[in-house]
C-alpha cells in the first residue's frame, strides 16, 4: 500500500527545489544600498506606473521615482502610498532589488537577471540594448511598456522629464 503523505512530499519536492533555485540562483540576499542618491549631478523623474509581477497576478498602480547620474547609477522606487513596493539600484557592475513589503532583497554583480524587469527600466528608457527576453516600446502619448513575455511581468507608465 502506498503512503499518501510520502507520495505528496515526493511530488512537491521537485517544484519546491526549482522555486528555491530560481529565486536564489545567481544572487544573494542583502538589505544594504549600493549608493546614496544625493549631491549634484542627479537627474530625477517622477510619474505613474502599473506593474504586474507575473502572469495571472493583479496589476498594481502607483507612483514611480527614478534618479540617475552620469556615472551609470540609477535608483528606482515604485510605491503605493504609504508603502514602497519595489526599490531597484543599478550601477555599471552591480545591482540590488528590494521588496520592502515582503522583506526580501536580492543583489548581484554583472548583468541583472531578467526576472526583475525593474532592473532594466532605466536602460530601456535610455535606448540601450536589452536582453532578448525583454520587450520595450514607447507609446505615442509619451508612455512606455517593458515586458517579459516568458514570465508575464509588465511595467507600463510614464515619467515627467
Amino acid at each position: 500500500m502506498r503512503n499518501p503523505v510520502g507520495h505528496l512530499c515526493r511530488l512537491a519536492l521537485g517544484p519546491v527545489l526549482l522555486a528555491i533555485l530560481m529565486l536564489c540562483g545567481g544572487c544573494q540576499t542583502s538589505t544594504k544600498s549600493l549608493f546614496t542618491v544625493s549631491g549634484p549631478g542627479w537627474h530625477v523623474q517622477e510619474g505613474q506606473a502599473i506593474w504586474r509581477p507575473r502572469r495571472g497576478f493583479p496589476e498594481l498602480g502607483g507612483d514611480i521615482v527614478m534618479a540617475s547620474d552620469a556615472d551609470g547609477r540609477c535608483f528606482i522606487e515604485f510605491a503605493k502610498s504609504p508603502m514602497s513596493l519595489v526599490c531597484a539600484h543599478t550601477t555599471r557592475t552591480n545591482w540590488l532589488i528590494q521588496f520592502p513589503a515582503g522583506n526580501m532583497s536580492f543583489t548581484g554583480h554583472r548583468k541583472p537577471p531578467t526576472r526583475f524587469a525593474w532592473l532594466y527600466l532605466h536602460a530601456a528608457l535610455a535606448g540601450e540594448p536589452l536582453p532578448k527576453s525583454l520587450h520595450f516600446k514607447t507609446k505615442p502619448d509619451g508612455g512606455w511598456r517593458l515586458e517579459n513575455p516568458r514570465s508575464g511581468e509588465t511595467l507600463e507608465g510614464f515619467l515627467a522629464p
